[in-house]
């Protein structure tokens, strides 16, 4: 075997404590990046929808309410759901959502890349899951197409954010039973019903999860072995059937006659199939195009602690199974982008807003980490010839870890602009509770400038938002003026 060009000037032992000192720092680090994400999130407060998600609530309570939501306003029955569990701690709970939901999210992913990990037969060290997952957790964040919308304005984090921990707990179960090599009836029907309330909080994650499942079924038909095959067909039927189920329950909604009347729909299934493939395309290359330099650091971070980790000790699988995860990663990633942009293209014929993205964002992450990670462990094949896996990749890997501080700089910096608008919100609802207890019906409130593209309370008491956050606070109206008199 040929040696390379360049060795280690350290032994193993001390190779291995300074690549654990370089995990604790790049978690550390993501950990701080995080943090600062949910510092801002103790800002959100109520804002249009959200008023309309509260007067459903107050007047017809969880059960009931999510009834008359599919009923009478939107056929997206979980994401009510999600709004009424919430809405049961109380107001204040929703200040605290994003910084649960980004928690649930590392926690969640941190056990998906162990197990996947495990089922893999790769090499772990403590602390490498919750490095990807919170590498993942970051990029979605910092990436996102529209942040306020997808994480911290709750009606849009129901339907675009809160579907990634549900689909992470889904593989949970899939990973764990496909290990095992078998599922029990009860892991099976907690899979079907996971599958189903996930999809059914919103369209878009509704293609996307029955998009995978379907690329599940395939994979284990074409490129898994007859013996190994009936837990992943298993699995993947039953998730899938309980997304289309989902799936039928939002189609047969009331309210979609009359919201679909003043839509333009695909006339054909290659309209919407065309659509949507020119969607995704777009999607991605605007992706590639607005942000570069941190595609770059995602793909780097990841290649080269696959690289370290599996330097010394040979991965379970062979160069010839990591190629066919590479590529399989990029094209399952694009065709879930797809799978995004085809209730869109179909209802509308547009291209999907930037909330909804959220969950392209989470794929095209997702897939970016899975296909450099394997891009690192097929790079010994040339590397090895040149360097010893030692010192080098890990003085790269802190390198790398330091990046998320400057964009948490950045939003730190940004946190006294959302302080300031949630001590105005809050003074706002404080002048209006005054007014009730004082018997006021008609109430003039402060006007704010629409907050991410959220409406606002506008000096019309007939306007939708006027008229929800009305029927919240109980009283016959609310006009927001700019200049109070």
């Amino acid at each position: 075997m040929m040696k390379p060009r360049f060795q280690c000037p350290l032994d193993r032992r001390k190779t291995d404590r300074l690549f654990r000192l370089a995990l604790i720092l790049a978690n550390i680090v993501l950990l701080i990046a995080l943090t600062t994400y949910a510092v801002r999130g103790f800002y959100s407060r109520y804002w249009a929808d959200d008023y309309c998600f509260g007067t459903i609530f107050h007047q017809h309570g969880l059960w009931e309410g999510t009834g008359f939501f599919y009923q009478n306003t939107s056929n997206r029955f979980a994401a009510y759901f999600l709004v009424g569990l919430n809405e049961l701690l109380g107001e204040y709970a929703i200040r605290y959502l994003p910084a649960f939901m980004i928690l649930v999210t590392v926690l969640i992913y941190s056990m998906v890349f162990s197990l996947a990990f495990r089922l893999v037969k790769f090499p772990q060290k403590w602390g490498v899951s919750i490095l990807l997952s919170q590498l993942m957790t970051y990029f979605m964040l910092l990436t996102a197409p529209d942040l306020f919308q997808s994480i911290f304005w709750r009606s849009g984090m129901v339907s675009y954010y809160a579907p990634i921990p549900f689909l992470g707990l889904a593989l949970i179960i899939i990973l764990k039973g496909t290990q095992h090599g078998e599922f029990k009836v009860l892991q099976l029907l907690l899979l079907g019903l996971v599958t189903f309330f996930s999809a059914g909080l919103s369209e878009t994650f509704a293609a996307l999860e029955s998009g995978l499942w379907l690329i599940l079924i395939v994979v284990a038909l074409f490129f898994i072995k007859k013996d190994r095959r009936k837990p992943i067909l298993q699995s993947g039927t039953i998730a899938l059937l309980g997304s289309l189920i989902a799936m039928l329950i939002m189609i047969k909604a009331p309210g979609n006659t009359m919201r679909l009347e003043t839509l333009e729909q695909a006339t054909s299934p290659w309209q919407v199939i065309y659509l949507s493939l020119r969607f995704g395309s777009s999607f991605l290359y605007r992706t590639l195009r607005g942000y570069p330099f941190p595609i770059v650091i995602l793909f780097a971070t990841s290649a080269i602690l696959a690289y370290h980790l599996s330097g010394h000790v040979k991965p379970g699988m062979d160069k010839t199974v990591w190629l066919k995860i590479l590529w399989g990663s990029l094209i399952a990633g694009f065709i879930l982008l797809v799978c995004v942009a085809a209730p869109t293209a179909y209802g509308m014929m547009a291209y999907p807003e930037n909330r909804a993205w959220m969950l392209g964002r989470f794929v095209s992450v997702l897939a970016l980490i899975v296909a450099s990670f394997s891009v690192g462990i097929l790079s010994h094949s040339f590397m090895d010839h040149i360097v010893d896996t030692c010192l080098m990749s890990i003085i790269m890997l802190v390198l790398l870890s330091l990046y998320p501080l400057k964009g948490t700089w950045q939003e730190w910096q940004q946190l006294p602009v959302w302080q300031a608008g949630a001590r105005a919100w809050d003074a706002r609802q404080q002048g209006i509770l005054n007014g009730i207890s004082d018997g006021e019906t008609s109430l003039t409130v402060q006007a704010f400038d629409s907050i991410g593209s959220v409406a606002e309370l506008t000096a019309d008491p007939h306007y939708w938002v006027n008229v929800c956050a009305a029927n919240y606070y109980e009283v016959e109206e609310i006009i927001a003026l700019e200049v109070l008199p």
